[in-house]
């Protein structure tokens, strides 16, 4: 299926302008038009285009105005807007990239500078979004993480005080036997395959997020009767005895545990949703396992403080501490935690053996360009993103200085780490905006702490 074009409004109020830019832009873009910044904010309430060309000089509403209402807006805050503009004065470049203009395009119009910049710009926008995506998503299932469940909850709840919802929270029984009878792989097919299970069940606009270790929930958004929810629990109790086992071992007694809150009668926020949810799902735990219970039913006795509050307190601790970050690539941290890391890593080298590279990166210029201070900020943002997606998991970046960022590769020697950086460079040259802008790169070692 062909990829659907990307959406551009074009705002001037000259006919002749609108027309030059869309003969550039028509063949590669979905085109729409305004001949004001009022028009365009107006447009702006009935479509979302994927970037915006805002002519500076208009009349009534110019385009430092415009921008303004834009970026305002929370629903059309992030759609990137670049300037059209005869200005080609520094002061007001800097004014509009304060305002959060992406870039400036010069009139009369290069056609290949444009397409240029705008694909640059475009490309720089998707890799965003993604990074966006994936900092709400867990790694391994694919689902949403904890942090994006909690405020999914909280946004809805917060809509109105006649809200209703239902929150399940589930985990796998025995799921740590499993692991440790099928191995750490086989547990991670076990994850990924139960949340397809929970996706498959719910509806479009209910949601599936991993918390952390095996510990789920399932957000039932909107009216559900207690019918609705228990054929819900039902059907992913079957699924999970049913098929689950069969994607690691038929022998494998694969099971899960359900404790049910219902919005608004038993909370209507996330903590209290989620604890009542707890102590359903614990009551569970604590009388066979493999079952769903209602808190809102009331037909047990939840446990004592001098009974359970420990060991509940201690499962809680195990999820969270085991709960791993939502992001992909490399694991981006400040300049004092990594030198912390640095050093933890440098005491266990002389047991392990283990190659540590580092790879410093360097922002420079070419042909005499001097970087303005502004716009070096820019530059090593589009640096952070090409590390932290090009990195694996185990990888650790930070900034290094205004102009630099350092990489700690475990694992990995001299050709490999080449490799690595070369890629870095690569991706970055793909994205940049200006060709007189290059990173270098020079490799060095995590050297053993000796012992004293």
């Amino acid at each position: 299926m062909e990829e659907e074009k990307k959406h551009i409004l074009i705002v001037d109020d000259v006919s002749t302008n609108i027309k030059i830019a869309a003969d550039v832009l028509k063949d590669e873009y979905r085109l729409s038009m305004a001949k004001s910044g009022k028009q365009a904010i107006e447009f702006l309430e009935k479509a979302k285009p994927d970037l915006i060309l805002l002519d500076v000089k208009m009349p009534e509403m110019d385009g430092y105005d415009t921008l303004q209402i834009i970026k305002a807006n929370p629903d059309t805050a992030s759609i990137p807007v670049v300037f059209l503009t005869v200005d080609d004065r520094r002061e007001a470049e800097i004014q509009g990239l304060k305002l959060g203009a992406m870039d400036f395009i010069l009139k009369p119009f290069e056609p290949d500078v444009m397409l240029s910049r705008i694909n640059k710009i475009l490309q720089i926008e998707d890799l965003r979004k993604d990074l966006t995506i994936s900092a709400r998503k867990d790694y391994l299932t694919e689902v949403w993480n904890r942090r994006y469940i909690e405020d999914y909850v909280e946004r809805y709840l917060d809509e109105g005080d006649d809200r209703e919802a239902a929150f399940l929270l589930l985990d796998l029984d025995n799921f740590k036997m499993s692991n440790d009878t099928y191995g750490h792989m086989a547990g991670d097919v076990i994850l990924s395959e139960f949340a397809k299970i929970m996706e498959s069940i719910i509806g479009p606009r209910d949601a599936v997020a991993r918390l952390g270790g095996d510990e789920f929930v399932i957000f039932l958004k909107g009216k559900y009767q207690m019918d609705e929810v228990k054929k819900i629990c039902e059907e992913v109790l079957e699924k999970v005895r049913t098929k689950l086992p069969k994607c690691v071992d038929p022998k494998c007694r694969l099971s899960t545990s359900i404790g049910v809150a219902m919005c608004p009668v038993d909370g209507n926020d996330y903590n209290s949703l989620y604890s009542k949810a707890d102590k359903a799902l614990y009551y569970v735990k604590e009388n066979g396992k493999d079952n769903y219970h209602f808190f809102r039913e009331k037909e047990f006795d939840v446990p004592t403080p001098e009974q359970s509050d420990a060991m509940a307190d201690m499962h809680k601790l195990e999820k969270m501490i085991s709960e791993q970050s939502g992001l992909v690539g490399a694991y981006k941290v400040e300049y004092e935690a990594f030198k912390h890391i640095y050093q933890f890593v440098s005491r266990g080298l002389d047991r392990s053996g283990q190659s540590v590279k580092l790879i410093l990166l360097t922002i420079n210029a070419i042909k005499g360009y001097k970087i303005a201070p502004e716009e070096l900020d820019g530059i090593m943002s589009d640096l952070e993103r090409t590390i932290v997606v090009s990195l694996r998991l185990g990888d650790v970046t930070t900034r290094y200085s205004s102009f630099q960022y350092v990489v700690m590769l475990p694992g990995l020697e001299e050709d490999d780490a080449r490799k690595v950086a070369m890629r870095i460079c690569d991706t970055f040259n793909e994205i940049k905006d200006k060709d007189n802008i290059i990173v270098q790169y020079v490799i060095g070692n995590v050297e053993a702490k000796k012992r004293e």
